[in-house]
């Protein structure tokens, strides 16, 4: 079984890295909205079940 500790940093490390590609695309010239709100989706997902 993997340890809770492990779980967490993963779901901490997805949040972190959705919530930098967001800051990325939103400020491309040319947005990608289904990209952003996937990586937002992802973000909340991940933070759902860190809580």
């Amino acid at each position: 079984m993997i340890p809770t500790i492990l779980v967490q940093a993963a779901l901490i490390i997805i949040i972190i890295r959705s919530l930098y590609v967001v800051i990325q695309k939103a400020n491309l010239p040319s947005k990608f909205w289904l990209d952003i709100l996937f990586h937002i989706s992802v973000a909340l997902i991940a933070l759902h079940f860190l809580l």
